[in-house]
């Protein structure tokens, strides 16, 4: 017998698996430098407006006839030119993720194995976007098959840090506050938590009780992601406080000792491989589809932009992800912000029932992530 909740259970866990991902070890960072209250703080906010941004699009997909995803949505209630804007912010921002995640996915097997095989740490991120790329080639099939395991790997790997990192909590660590530091935090947290491309394919697994548990799925996986992603910062700023590193596991080493790093980076690794090779093949679905390219042109382009990201020398991994959440990560926000404001005002919400988000509120939104926009690309041009 099908338990009655299934779908809801099943929509739950695709919204978990498709957001968690390597932006979460950055938090720790992020909070080291800001300061963990302000840290949780701007999680808390800020996922707050990813949530509703989520049940935005969620309407506009329930409302919209047919079935669309993220891009075709924003063309049907922005407009056409704006589509391109959003596919290029999709691309730009997978390409980034496969980036963040060659350099952390590196960082891991280097801990891993240069004990044994010695080497640069720059080899083993070469090692990661290689034996990725190979598996990018096989295409969707081979990827469904370990999607789930991923996802199963990846939330033991959380809990097993959390529960050896607990007892060697120091709460000094929390009370230290850096205003300058206070933005850091931000374009981390969108690269962490947003997901907001996920909505339209809940919507499909939830079948035709989609306008009944859309909300209620959003708010128990959102809440889920948060508690997680809040817990996991604070254990590893609790351990290793002002000395947390970028990806959070070399300072947890040094404290917690070898096994520890040996089975950590063993299941690390083992993930940023596989979700290196899932976000390459979203994006090579988009080229072959959208652009219709070849198969080996698709795949040439997907994983060459990343080594040569790579090889040019853009390897600090909070940059990286600060820059592809506040950036692409905003303007995708902005765009599902604008195609719910024109979705509302429009003949869909005449004829039918739509969530009625506070004009003000929306336009807070735009503003907002706008900001971050400009203030993420400001600090790259500075600096």
């Amino acid at each position: 017998m099908v338990h009655p909740n299934v779908k809801f259970l099943r929509a739950v866990g695709m919204m978990i698996g498709a957001i968690i991902g390597v932006g979460v070890f950055g938090l720790p960072y992020a909070f080291s430098q800001s300061g963990v209250g302000l840290g949780l703080l701007e999680l808390l906010v800020l996922g707050g407006f990813l949530l509703i941004l989520q049940m935005m699009l969620g309407e506009v997909s329930i409302q919209t006839p047919g079935k669309h995803r993220l891009v075709s949505l924003v063309e049907i209630h922005v407009g056409r030119p704006w589509k391109w804007v959003a596919m290029l912010a999709m691309g730009l921002g997978i390409w980034g993720a496969m980036l963040a995640y060659m350099v952390v996915g590196g960082e891991f097997l280097f801990l891993l194995l240069s004990p044994v095989f010695g080497g640069a740490q720059f080899v083993y991120s070469y090692i990661i976007a290689l034996l990725s790329c190979l598996m990018i080639y096989g295409g969707l099939r081979f990827a469904s098959r370990i999607e789930i395991v991923v996802v199963v790997i990846l939330l033991f790997l959380f809990l097993f840090i959390i529960l050896a990192s607990l007892p060697h909590v120091d709460l000094s660590h929390y009370f230290s506050v850096d205003f300058s530091n206070a933005f850091l935090p931000y374009g981390v947290i969108l690269f962490s938590a947003a997901g907001v491309g996920i909505v339209p394919e809940i919507k499909d697994v939830l079948g035709k009780k989609h306008k009944r548990e859309m909300g209620p799925v959003l708010m128990t996986g959102m809440a889920i992601i948060l508690s997680l992603y809040a817990l996991f910062a604070l254990v590893v700023v609790g351990v290793t406080g002002p000395e947390t590193s970028q990806t959070a596991f070399e300072a947890l080493i040094a404290v917690l000792g070898g096994s520890f790093g040996t089975v950590a980076t063993l299941l690390g690794a083992v993930t940023i491989i596989s979700i290196y090779m899932v976000l390459g093949i979203e994006l090579l679905n988009t080229f072959k589809f959208d652009f219709t390219m070849s198969h080996k042109v698709a795949w040439a382009l997907v994983c060459f932009v990343p080594i040569l990201l790579y090889t040019a020398g853009v390897r600090e991994f909070i940059s990286i992800i600060g820059f592809v959440g506040g950036v692409f990560g905003g303007i995708l926000s902005i765009l599902i912000a604008l195609s719910y404001w024109n979705m509302r005002r429009g003949p869909l919400c005449r004829k039918h029932h739509c969530i009625n988000f506070p004009a003000p509120l929306t336009w807070i939104i735009i503003l907002i992530f706008s900001t971050g926009v400009i203030l993420q690309v400001a600090g790259v041009l500075i600096k």
